[in-house]
């Protein structure tokens, strides 16, 4: 019985201890600032030029960072439109969420949400995104967004979480971010919002390594 006790008092403050480093390191990691600044990102890149699109004080108070920025990309050849919203913290793994949340607040109904992949040729990768296709009114829209974890993507928001968690449990500090590419979709033709959308992935994937580190 009293070895019982003993055991139940040790379990118990080994998870005080935890929960109080882990408290400790919550806070410590929500005080502290980014030192990189995402909006350094290429405003140019190949053939596109780009406009920043405004962000409100709501929009930052909900992201819990001002290190984000909506981009309207143009390309010179014919003059195809892409928006990018990137989302990203050092220290903050809330500020990357999925942006169904945002689009269905803002007034869109998504009719599908399913995976599709990317294949980029930096490194060989093949980005394994969400696709979203949705309405508003008269306004089509096609959207992509993943999630990057360090050097690694993900389209699983859980999985995000988790390798967040991994990474701070080995004493890194692990940077998060959300990537949104999204085009609307003129008349019908969705394959051609989702090409633009594809080959504009395959040029900025190496500058999501150099400026979201």
């Amino acid at each position: 019985m009293k070895k019982n006790i003993i055991t139940t008092c040790i379990i118990t403050l080994t998870l005080a201890v935890t929960a109080a480093i882990s408290w400790s390191l919550f806070f410590q990691q929500a005080s502290q600032k980014d030192t990189v600044d995402i909006n350094r990102f290429p405003k140019s890149i190949g053939t596109w030029t780009s406009v920043d699109l405004p962000l409100t004080k709501d929009d930052f108070a909900i992201l819990e960072t001002r290190n984000a920025f909506v981009r309207l990309y143009t390309n010179g050849v014919d003059k195809s439109q892409i928006y990018l919203y990137l989302v990203y913290s050092q220290t903050n793994r809330k500020v990357a969420h999925p942006p169904e949340i945002c689009y269905t607040g803002s007034g869109f109904t998504i009719v599908d949400d399913a995976h599709d992949s990317i294949a980029v040729g930096y490194k060989n990768m093949n980005i394994q995104a969400n696709r979203l296709k949705m309405f508003k009114g008269d306004l089509n829209q096609v959207a992509y967004y993943w999630f990057k974890v360090g050097d690694r993507f993900t389209s699983n928001y859980w999985k995000q979480q988790v390798l967040i968690a991994l990474d701070t449990l080995q004493g890194h500090e692990p940077s998060s971010a959300l990537v949104r590419i999204s085009s609307t979709v003129g008349g019908q033709d969705i394959n051609k919002s989702v090409k633009n959308i594809k080959n504009f992935t395959d040029l900025i994937v190496p500058s999501l390594f150099s400026y979201l580190p």
